[in-house]
């Protein structure tokens, strides 16, 4: 049941079901082992009525106090993962994960420390790249730290038997010294990946 805010905030035209369509939907899901659905509190969810309830949540949003513990959280299983994967055809080894992590004891100028992970080197360092071309004032060059991970767990329910990470710091004030641009990759490269969504 998507409200005109939600489809607004994700750029995507809602589902369209009705509440009652939307709770069988959701029940058949869960029942063929597509999908699951859980929270602290009711463990597992399974029945047409624990999942209305769950619909029933209050929404978070900001400033607002939710008991994190009655939340459902919904995922897909391996089988729902495969069964997307067939029909989605993504191509796992361009697939880019981000991440940024910050130090307990951080100070306001302190770094912090991004990490990238891709199956395909040569796409993690164009994206590498492109980091410091187009966000140069925040990467620290040279404490870019190469390495190799295996296996990967791309998502929670998918895994590649390995792939490249990179980690670096970022600043949030600009240190004139460390600015440096790169050359952009020319355009074909991103007609290629524009074309792979085709």
């Amino acid at each position: 049941m998507a409200s005109n805010l939600e489809e607004y905030l994700n750029n995507k035209k809602g589902h369209g079901l009705t509440r009652t369509a939307l709770i069988e939907t959701l029940h058949r899901l869960i029942t063929w082992g597509l999908i699951s659905a859980k929270n602290k509190v009711d463990a597992p969810i399974s029945t047409s009525e624990e999942i209305e309830r769950a619909l029933d949540e209050p929404r978070w949003s900001i400033g607002s106090s939710v008991d994190w513990r009655t939340i459902t959280y919904y995922g897909l299983t391996p089988e729902g993962g495969a069964q997307w994967e067939a029909f989605a055809a993504p191509d796992w080894q361009k697939y880019i994960r981000t991440s940024r992590h910050f130090p307990d004891d951080r100070d306001d100028s302190d770094p912090s420390i991004r990490v990238a992970i891709c199956a395909d080197k040569a796409m993690l360092e164009e994206y590498f790249k492109s980091k410091c071309f187009y966000d140069p004032m925040h990467v620290s060059l040279g404490t870019e730290e190469w390495d190799y991970i295996a296996p990967w767990d791309v998502t929670y329910w998918k895994q590649l038997e390995g792939a490249h990470r990179v980690r670096f710091q970022a600043r949030d004030q600009t240190e004139a010294q460390n600015v440096k641009r790169y050359l952009l990759p020319k355009q074909e490269w991103y007609y290629s990946l524009w074309c792979a969504w085709e």
